[in-house]
């Protein structure tokens, strides 16, 4: 296992999501907070969801990390479609971890698989008025491409910005539905 230094010194081992997570990631679900749940529901808790996330990152289709407090899950983040050139990023931590640069720290190590895999850019959406992970997202590089039509892990549908990291200059992704490949 690796790990990450929080800005308060505390450390956070992490790993590679894997068989027998799905309560442990059930369980993160439902220790976020309501507004969190509304900024970050990439797919759905249900056993037979969980399954096919965690089989997908296990053969190579998605790199999906979970970082440790103890035995429960602090922070859940991903590359979905990892073996393609256009890779789709999400980022999820508890409350009690905001604003201590774990996001900061999670970005990078997204960033660097990417990189090292050869990808040509990342893409991902955030809420209208998720004004903290905007500003996280453009001081990482991230530019913004538009507004598009998501569809959350609970099955709504809500318009939320569209931004892009190059890897590679002037490469932009193909269109694509924004929703959860699973």
């Amino acid at each position: 296992m690796s790990e990450f230094i929080l800005k308060n010194g505390k450390s956070l081992q992490y790993r590679k999501l894997q068989q027998g997570d799905e309560k442990s990631l059930s369980a993160f679900n439902v220790a976020l907070s309501e507004k969190s749940r509304t900024l970050f529901m990439p797919h759905g808790y249900n056993n037979e969801t969980l399954t096919k996330v965690i089989n997908r990152a296990e053969s190579g289709e998605d790199a999906a990390f979970i970082a440790l407090d103890g035995e429960r899950i602090a922070a859940y983040w991903f590359l979905w479609w990892f073996n393609t050139p256009f890779p789709v990023l999400g980022i999820g931590i508890l409350d009690e971890f905001h604003s201590m640069g774990l996001g900061k720290q999670l970005m990078h190590h997204l960033i660097d698989l990417a990189e090292t895999r050869g990808c040509e850019t990342i893409e991902l959406t955030t809420a209208l008025d998720n004004k903290a992970g905007q500003a996280l997202y453009e001081k990482t590089g991230f530019k913004r491409i538009g507004v598009v039509e998501n569809i959350s892990g609970d099955g709504k549908i809500t318009e939320e910005i569209h931004m892009v990291y190059s890897i590679k200059p002037g490469v932009v992704p193909p269109p694509r539905k924004h929703d959860s490949p699973v």
